[in-house]
């Protein structure tokens, strides 16, 4: 029974990932896109030039790589307060609380796609809501642009915080499920408070839980493509100019395939180094234990 899906993962997974590799090594362009299995091979050049030259957006690959850093970590960073705060809320028994539990995955369960067009709406300079709240309190000029420019990190930034925490909710609050009532109820007894328990009982016992919360959070974000590509005007600009983006743009705006290859290597080895030392890690603790 296990053929099917070794078979889908081969094919789904491992074929296209082994294509990117060779690509990545071509000197693939337009021009040679139809002989691409005679393309000359160039070695490691497409990775040096990814480094160096500058895509039709006007950035390289490296400053791709930094703004998909910052995001990713940014977003993680703020997320994961959010979701810790509302996993509590809801865990605790009150009247209406699946109806609230039901509200926290309201942003996370509507489209990618259609959260970056409500987005673009809202952060419209003048006339969008974010604006608006914004000159209301006295934070910003209504005339701020926020979708071009270097606000558009932070619009893209703010826009996937609300649009994700509830992952990190939907974790925590999962993990709580195993915590026992009776540690709750021993510490309230000793007189703890909220904050004596959450980080007396909650984090210790769901750290692991949460370690794979912030891993994975941070590997979606760090990989987001729709958000980015939707919310802004094609080229976007170069503060948000994301690494998926820039694969993108090199693939099917400048059809350098090589180079758009090399950069999906970029972007696959780094999602793939957290993850191999969380791995490790967790096999470290569990020995310990």
């Amino acid at each position: 029974m296990l053929i099917p899906c070794a078979l889908a993962l081969i094919v789904i997974v491992f074929l296209p990932v082994i294509a990117t590799l060779y690509l990545s090594i071509l000197d693939l362009d337009i021009s040679t896109l139809r002989e691409w299995v005679t393309a000359p091979i160039i070695g490691l050049a497409n990775f040096a030039a990814a480094f160096e030259s500058n895509n039709v957006l006007g950035v390289s690959a490296l400053q791709s790589l930094g703004v998909s850093l910052g995001f990713s970590l940014l977003t993680t960073a703020a997320v994961t307060p959010i979701g810790i705060l509302a996993a509590i809320a809801a865990h605790r028994h009150f009247r209406g609380r699946g109806i609230v539990r039901a509200i926290f995955l309201i942003p996370y369960v509507i489209p990618t796609f259609a959260v970056a067009l409500l987005a673009r709406i809202m952060f419209l300079n003048n006339t969008g809501f974010v604006p608006q709240v914004l000159a209301a309190l006295g934070l910003s000029s209504i005339d701020t642009y926020w979708l071009i420019g270097p606000n558009a990190f932070w619009a893209l930034t703010f826009t996937d915080i609300w649009a994700t925490w509830p992952f990190i909710y939907l974790m925590v609050l999962a993990g709580l499920q195993t915590v026992p009532r009776e540690h709750f109820e021993a510490a309230t007894i000793d007189g703890a408070g909220p904050f004596r328990k959450l980080f007396g009982i909650v984090l210790p016992q769901l750290r692991n839980v949460l370690a794979l919360a912030v891993l994975l959070s941070t590997l979606n974000h760090f990989g987001n493509f729709t958000l980015a590509f939707v919310m802004f005007s094609s080229p976007p600009p170069d503060s948000a100019a994301v690494l998926p983006l820039a694969t993108y743009f090199y693939a099917f705006t400048s059809f350098e395939y090589g180079l758009a290859s090399a950069i999906a290597v970029l972007t696959m080895v780094v999602l793939i180094v957290p993850g191999y030392f969380y791995i490790r890690m967790t096999r470290i603790a569990n020995r310990i234990e």
